[in-house]
């Protein structure tokens, strides 16, 4: 039997693989990390939107003034000049194309922004990786709690315009729905943004790769299309595959609340199915990013 060498005393001792179950530990941890840290995250998502209005004409104004300008485009472009229509529909609704497309937009350039940006916010913060006792997983929380503070603003002043120039029957009530939204939408991009930024931190083409990675998930989501077969009468066939598309859960129901799920031909589900679809890919993409950060974290100092 080989017998073991005792350390000498000062030696460096190497730290041994992190273990799956160790790894997903952590994760349970990381709700109470946020936490205990829930200053220090208000700060960053403070200092977040500051960095981005900074130096501009109108400062805080673009996050008014961006979705009301892209909501008059889509209203004017498609339902004044190509005259896009949905058969059998009350007048009330002649506008529903470019509603839909402006949701679904606001929509995915919230969740895509989020974790496109945090993919590269470790690198860019080395210097505060490097301090031990900086908790490294608030970063893509930050980066991405920002972008969902930006896109609620814009769904107020579609809410506000929709219901004060009478564009879209706009109702209230499905209101309630929006925290349960909301936490499942930060969890998904969240453990999303998890796994982006700590494999950047190692292959720092990850960036590019997501950026091209996204651009084909957005067409492969119903971002500017409508899947529905009265409007695209090929598309049923393919309808279980999009179906099974995440983002097709999350935008269907962020849509059914800023719509009220009109038109109804477009809302055929729940919002409850719509969310009890989408929860189980954001508690999942949750644990594997938090999983996998903690597996990884401890070579960030030596890398970034």
């Amino acid at each position: 039997m080989q017998a073991t060498r005792e350390r000498e005393p000062g030696e460096w001792v190497e730290a041994g693989p992190v273990r799956v179950v160790d790894a997903l530990a952590a994760s349970a941890r990381l709700f109470r990390t946020i936490a205990e840290r829930r200053e220090l995250v208000v700060a960053g998502v403070r200092r977040d939107l500051a960095a981005r209005f900074s130096g501009t004409l109108l400062g805080r104004l673009w996050p008014l003034l961006t979705p009301l300008l892209l909501f008059g485009v889509y209203y004017f472009l498609f339902t004044r000049i190509f005259g896009f229509r949905l058969d059998g529909l009350p007048e009330q609704h002649r506008a529903a194309l470019g509603v839909w497309m402006f949701v679904g937009t606001l929509v995915w350039t919230g969740f895509a922004e989020g974790v496109t940006r945090a993919s590269t916010v470790l690198v860019e913060n080395g210097t505060l990786i490097k301090k031990l006792a900086f908790p490294a997983e608030l970063l893509p929380l930050q980066t991405v709690l920002a972008s969902t503070v930006t896109q609620l603003l814009a769904f107020g002043v579609f809410a506000l315009v929709a219901f004060g120039a009478s564009l879209w029957p706009f109702s209230g009530a499905a209101l309630v729905w929006v925290p349960a939204i909301l936490v499942l939408q930060v969890l998904f991009a969240y453990g999303l943004a998890l796994c982006a930024s700590a494999a950047t931190v190692f292959l720092r083409d990850t960036a590019a790769a997501l950026g091209l990675l996204f651009t084909v998930w957005m067409f492969a989501t119903p971002v500017f299309w409508m899947p529905v077969r009265e409007v695209l009468p090929t598309i049923e066939r393919w309808l279980p595959w999009i179906e099974r598309n995440p983002t097709y859960s999350l935008l269907y129901a962020w849509r059914a609340v800023l719509m009220s799920s009109e038109p109804a031909l477009a809302f055929p589900r729940s919002i409850g199915a719509e969310l009890a679809a989408f929860a189980p890919w954001a508690l999942g993409a949750f644990v594997v990013g938090a999983t996998f950060f903690a597996c990884v974290k401890r070579r960030f100092a030596d890398e970034v």
